[in-house]
């Protein structure tokens, strides 16, 4: 949330509540079966990725 924070410049107003029904407590998530099975190499980091979307996200709304 802090790298969302900072791209919007704004602080994050989080609510933590209770799991729902269905909801993952850990994971362990990995993408290494992926770069060798379909030879997958993402080419964005988490930060450009997400100011990415910011940008897409205001644009898309700002047409409605």
């Amino acid at each position: 949330m802090s790298i969302i924070s900072e791209k919007l410049g704004k602080k994050a107003d989080v609510k933590f509540l209770p799991e729902q029904k269905g909801d993952v407590p850990l994971t362990f998530s990995d993408i290494s079966k992926a770069k060798i099975i379909l030879n997958y190499n993402p080419l964005t980091n988490i930060e450009e990725g997400i100011e990415k979307f910011i940008n897409w996200y205001f644009e898309e709304n700002k047409r409605g």
